[in-house]
């Protein structure tokens, strides 16, 4: 089974990709093969951290969330001790991010090794220790002390990542499923702009694995086009009937 996941509003596109580069991050930090691709993931999260609109996209979304919560707990046959646990974590990660008036990761502004990364990293072979002998440094270092240095750094991500996380994983466990085809590879669904659905997923069997999708969408209306694998040159529009599953938020 194979799956695609798409955001139909912007502040969870961001977070989608920064849940991706998070786990980056959960890759053995010990190891010095890694620690290019390990140092990049955390400057591509500083750069989100600086945007100024991020933790009022936090906010926002929390509350939003907070808010759909307590309309579903005035109807019926609602679970509300699995709600009252939603809304209590949920409660708790607002309160945090509410009190941090600071930016995120702030502190790591300034590592330096993370400022020469970011420098030679447009620089096609930039990052070989013959150009950067700090990262050599670091590479030949106990693996141990490595490890433990970059854990710290991530911690400064801590508030960020986890509200992130739960919100990302409250919404998959909201989604509603149906079974859909694309006739000639193309498939189209209209949504209600009352009922806003933040994302939408797509699970598709190994065997009719023969395609991917190209998934676009806004308040009113979703659209799949089912592109053929090539290899190489580009994809093909897919022009006969393929079956998906099709999971949509509840909120």
């Amino acid at each position: 089974m194979t799956q695609y996941e798409y955001a139909l509003q912007e502040r969870i596109r961001t977070f989608l990709r920064l849940e991706a580069l998070f786990d980056c991050l959960d890759q053995d930090l010990s190891n010095p093969a890694i620690l290019r691709s390990t140092l990049r993931a955390y400057l591509e999260i500083l750069d989100f951290c600086q945007r100024p609109e991020l933790r009022l996209d936090l906010v926002l979304e929390l509350e939003r969330i907070l808010q759909t919560l307590q309309l579903w707990s005035q109807g019926p046959d609602v679970d509300h001790a699995a709600l009252d646990t939603w809304m209590q974590r949920f409660g708790f990660h607002l309160q945090r991010v509410r009190e941090r008036k600071q930016a995120f990761a702030g502190k790591l502004l300034h590592q330096e090794i993370l400022q020469l990364v970011r420098g030679r990293s447009t620089v096609a072979g930039g990052l070989a220790g013959c150009d950067l002998p700090l990262l050599a440094f670091w590479e030949q270092q106990d693996a141990g002390d490595r490890g433990r240095r970059l854990a710290q750094w991530r911690e400064e991500f801590q508030i960020l990542e986890e509200s992130i996380r739960l919100t990302l994983v409250f919404l998959r466990q909201s989604y509603s499923w149906i079974d859909a085809t694309a006739e000639e590879g193309r498939f189209s669904l209209p949504l209600k702009a009352s009922q806003p659905i933040s994302m939408v997923s797509l699970q598709m069997d190994r065997e009719s694995d023969r395609a991917y999708p190209k998934i676009s969408g806004g308040l009113h209306r979703l659209q799949i086009q089912f592109l053929l694998r090539l290899d190489p040159g580009p994809g093909h529009a897919l022009e006969s009937a393929l079956a998906f599953r099709l999971g949509l938020s509840a909120c």
